[in-house]
């Protein structure tokens, strides 16, 4: 597979699909309702209640959060022996997580951002770098730690990887 086949076939699924920023949990959709400002309610939950949602929950619900669609890429990308590796950002400056996945094709590394309402200039664009150290030395720079979760993201628990570096 080539590189920009596999970044079509993230969008094809992922980009013009209807996903929205949330959670899918026993039949249920969560959705923050920001017509008041920050959704406390929806944000307790998401502390609380949210599990990492299978690839198949997340494509019939079509909600997500970053860990979702991260799960969801590499699930598409593995079924295409596709190389590809979960990290967590931490931005130490901004006080803010965001979890991301990279993919090795061709000889380089490649993020694509496909997080739902993701309100980044540079989403549904890939990005793509020499290597993956390129990646981490990239994100490094900018005061944010960058660190592999691949073997930590487990469907249906809570997203450790993350909750116990927020405390």
């Amino acid at each position: 597979m080539l590189l920009q086949e596999a970044c079509e076939l993230l969008k094809k699924e992922l980009l013009d699909n209807g996903y929205e920023y949330g959670f899918f949990l026993n039949g249920t959709s969560y959705r923050p309702d920001m017509t008041k400002g920050f959704d406390k309610e929806f944000f307790e939950r998401l502390l609380t209640e949210y599990r990492i949602q299978s690839p198949e929950d997340t494509k019939k619900a079509k909600v997500g959060t970053c860990n979702d669609a991260v799960v969801l890429m590499k699930s598409i990308l593995d079924k295409h022996r596709v190389p590809s590796k979960i990290w967590l950002l931490h931005d130490f400056k901004n006080s803010k997580f965001h979890t991301v996945l990279t993919f090795c094709l061709e000889s380089k590394t490649v993020y694509l951002e496909l997080t739902p309402q993701s309100g980044k200039p540079w989403y549904g664009k890939e990005i793509i770098f020499d290597s993956e150290q390129s990646f981490v030395n990239e994100y490094k720079k900018n005061d944010c730690d960058v660190i592999d979760v691949t073997d930590d993201v487990i469907i249906g628990k809570a997203p450790d990887f993350l909750l116990s570096r927020m405390l």
